[in-house]
């Protein structure tokens, strides 16, 4: 029965330090909480227990609500600004292509234009480059 009741006070001095060294300083009501600490650690079962009904200010008040840190990829923000950067990359990209397949084409018509002209030129030399007899 000795050790029922010491692992009791134990216990319940234990979950009232960890329960004080957790609160911020708004949910501690009465001292401060390095007092409710000292209290706690110095009275083991009288200042663990009284902490938990006196100390404690969790059920008579709202909640606090502290920032919930959401991660990117939950972040609805976030990821519609990832979607608009990647339409606008995928938007540029097709730009860049269809630049370059303009000029592309452009180079081409000159390269094309080029022979063309050579062809001309030497069909008005006055000699058959056919390879046929000429008669």
């Amino acid at each position: 029965m000795g050790y029922v009741l010491l692992l009791a006070i134990v216990g319940v001095t234990i979950y009232a330090l960890v329960d004080c060294w957790n609160c911020t300083d708004d949910e501690v009501r009465g001292l401060p909480r390095p007092a409710w600490l000292l209290a706690t650690f110095l009275f083991p079962p009288v200042g663990g227990i009284a902490f938990l009904i006196f100390g404690r200010n969790r059920h008579d008040s709202p909640p606090i609500h502290r920032p919930r840190v959401i991660a990117p990829d939950d972040d609805p923000d976030f990821l519609r600004q990832l979607d608009l950067q990647r339409t606008k990359a995928a938007a540029e990209q097709r730009r860049r292509e269809q630049q370059l397949r303009k000029e592309r084409e452009r180079q081409e018509r000159q390269r094309k234009g080029r022979q063309d002209d050579h062809g001309r030129q030497d069909d008005h030399d006055g000699e058959d480059h056919s390879g046929h007899p000429t008669s």
